[in-house]
């Protein structure tokens, strides 16, 4: 074999070790499902339990996935979770690679690694959000490793807490439907349920539907941080909670109802 070739072949095998690798790494590390351990919470001052009018997100963003299949609309008029977010707010993608991180903050379709989590947790979180197939490993990656909580905690105490909130919200802003609602009725029914100060601790966001003006979008609950949200006995009740939130500015003041 001459010279040239014993070097050509030499720089192939290189490059064949190189590509093996970088599939490697593709698959080992991108795609890998990160433990609980590689994630911790420190720094975390309190968080946000996020929930969106389910009749507000389809006809803000009519192509939603959750939309599309008729799933929200199956839910009705209530309150769904959009999601659990350690504060500060900049507090996203503890330790998730840069390469998961980017697909895991857009919403359309590109793939994620998938989370593992019981079935009972992944049953209600789909019972409770627009589309658990996209919004689990977005909510997780985005917030959850920042958590310092596993995923079936931390989708647990988020899908429990909701359904505490719904009883409270859901009644109002029903009744509220076709016509206008205001943050300070809000926040007063959370005093009367939960305590005085606790209406502080709501907040209001709005989004501008075309023929319908400003809509109510989203609503805020301030709490404490994602690992002070239970005991070993499970869940503690947003009447135990909310207080111990910091109190937040009002966002939107009233809104239409859809």
């Amino acid at each position: 074999m001459r010279r040239g070739d014993v070097v050509v072949l030499s720089i192939s095998s290189v490059l064949a070790l190189i590509a093996v690798a970088a599939v490697t790494f593709s698959v080992r590390v991108l795609d890998h499902k990160p433990s609980n351990a590689e994630f911790e919470s420190a720094g975390s001052s309190s968080s946000w339990l996020v929930l969106t009018w389910a009749p507000s997100l389809c006809a803000a963003e009519p192509t939603n996935a959750g939309c599309k299949s008729g799933h929200v609309g199956a839910q009705g008029s209530t309150w769904i979770l959009h999601g659990l977010w350690p504060q500060p707010a900049e507090k996203q993608y503890c330790g998730v690679p840069k390469e998961i991180a980017e697909r895991a903050g857009d919403l359309h379709g590109h793939h994620m690694p998938s989370v593992d989590m019981a079935d009972d947790v992944r049953d209600t979180l789909q019972s409770m959000v627009s589309d658990a197939s996209i919004m689990a490993p977005h909510e997780w990656y985005a917030h959850g490793t920042c958590s310092g909580v596993a995923p079936d905690t931390f989708f647990g105490d988020a899908t429990a807490l909701t359904q505490q909130a719904r009883k409270v919200l859901d009644p109002m802003f029903t009744e509220a439907e076709g016509g206008r609602i205001q943050l300070s009725a809000v926040r007063d029914t959370f005093d009367a349920e939960y305590g005085a100060g606790a209406g502080e601790r709501v907040r209001l966001s709005c989004r501008n539907v075309t023929g319908q003006g400003s809509v109510v979008y989203e609503l805020h609950l301030s709490l404490p941080p994602v690992t002070e949200l239970r005991t070993p006995n499970g869940t503690l009740s947003l009447k135990d909670l909310i207080l111990k939130g910091p109190p937040l500015g009002p966002g939107c003041r009233h809104a239409s109802v859809p």
